[in-house]
């Protein structure tokens, strides 16, 4: 795909997909209940489409689905699950197979769940979801170093307490729904606060959740609930994830200005937004609502950018956001750094050489580090052929970057971005001709 320099700063209000994160999870826990549930505005990507077939496979039934609305009726909670007549293809779904691991592993006694994916996924570590679930007593296999696929036997569970080693949603998302079928109280303790989707969405349903602070771990405990949860609509917020990439747009450009509508405003997703404002972006909330997630709109408008330093402790609340992060960082003045990011390495792509090879292959300053980058800016980009490496997050990146570089850009593997974002490139031609 060839893409050419933009002349002209976004001014543009619009909408985003649904949340990849509230999509995944409103779907696959509607196989904890019985009745129908309704998902309005839900991310339609190849990404939720792997776990509308782990659901289906357990007993879920689509009732009713379009674009804006899917309507799900749960086989009656988890004793009433099928037994999966062959492996389920996750796909590139890491959220996917690692929370259907959560699940499956405390299915009835002896169901078993087989979990495969592409080759990506395939390189992708699943021993760190592994390895706890069998501190709880779940009896899985998984690939010569903890890699997919992975076979679950459904069984019931210990209690117990999980300290984290890695932060991750992810994980701890998929103890918590072990420990829905265990036979005493689970407690996980994160290292670093993590998005908490899964607490909101469960609580809601009707498990017995407590959340602590203690120093400065978060430790959250759940109580057996053997029985069916009851099953809740859910109106999926646009993903800030997602937005993120048309407000590194309007940040790039002194003048530049997008109004992103309809956005989670939940406070462990802002973390690129609390670090745009401190760049120099101007940067504006408005909640219009908070049941069971806030939501509202994001004001972003751009201006003189200048270096930021992220650590690990700011990492988790802005993962997905970081290679935009670098982007940013080669027009602000002085020398970014972003430390403790090594989970980076382990996502669709290794996502720190994916982004220096980009950006370095455009001109950029960036220098490539065990745990993240060194950016020195402001630094002019120039057009390039430049290769998304399968990732999408990374095309979508790259593609942004062209908008301000001098000379046209080639974009390998563009079509990355059906996993998580079908119509970004729709959405670019368009606000590009808005602009013009």
């Amino acid at each position: 795909m060839q893409l050419t320099p933009w002349h002209r700063p976004i001014d543009a209000r619009m909408r985003v997909p649904g949340d990849k994160s509230i999509t995944h999870r409103a779907i696959l826990f509607s196989a904890l209940g019985g009745a129908e549930s309704e998902v309005r505005d839900w991310l339609v990507a190849a990404d939720t489409e792997a776990s509308l077939r782990v659901a289906e496979a357990w007993g879920v039934q689509v009732v009713e689905r379009s674009t804006r609305r899917l309507v799900l009726k749960g086989p009656g909670g988890r004793e009433a699950w099928h037994e999966p007549d062959q492996p389920i293809d996750c796909a590139n779904a890491g959220t996917t197979m690692r929370l259907a691991m959560g699940l499956a592993a405390g299915a009835p006694t002896g169901l078993l769940t087989v979990l495969f994916g592409d080759a990506s996924l395939s390189r992708r570590p699943m021993a760190r979801v592994a390895d706890p679930l069998t501190q709880l007593g779940a009896e899985l296999w998984t690939r010569r170093g903890g890699l997919a696929p992975v076979a679950v036997r459904g069984r019931h569970l210990t209690g117990g307490t999980v300290a984290l080693a890695v932060a991750s949603a992810q994980v701890k998302s998929a103890l918590l729904l072990a420990g829905l079928n265990a036979k005493g109280r689970v407690t996980v303790e994160e290292p670093i606060p993590t998005r908490d989707h899964t607490e909101r969405m469960l609580t809601a349903m009707g498990a017995r959740l407590t959340s602590e602070m203690a120093g400065r771990v978060r430790r959250i405990t759940i109580e057996p609930h053997p029985e069916a949860l009851r099953t809740v609509d859910v109106q999926v917020p646009g993903d800030p994830s997602s937005a993120a990439f048309w407000a590194t747009l309007a940040a790039l450009w002194p003048g530049g200005k997008v109004v992103l509508e309809g956005v989670s405003l939940n406070p462990e997703r802002l973390g690129f937004y609390h670090l745009l404002a401190s760049m120099g972006a101007k940067v504006g909330y408005h909640e219009r609502g908070s049941d069971p997630e806030p939501w509202g709109d994001i004001t972003v408008q751009g201006g003189a950018l200048t270096a930021v330093s992220v650590e690990a402790d700011q990492v988790p609340a802005m993962i997905d956001e970081l290679p935009l992060v670098a982007l940013l960082s080669t027009q602000a003045e002085g020398e970014s750094v972003v430390r403790g990011a090594a989970e980076l390495r382990v996502k669709e792509s290794d996502r720190i050489r994916a982004t220096v090879q980009g950006l370095s292959r455009m001109g950029a300053a960036i220098l490539e580090t065990g745990d993240g980058f060194r950016i020195h800016g402001p630094r002019p980009l120039s057009g390039a052929v430049v290769d998304a490496q399968r990732d999408h997050r990374i095309a979508m990146m790259l593609a942004i970057a062209s908008t301000v570089a001098q000379g046209a850009t080639e974009l390998l593997g563009e079509g990355s971005v059906a996993i998580s974002y079908p119509e970004f490139f729709d959405t670019f031609s368009r606000v590009r001709q808005e602009a013009e």
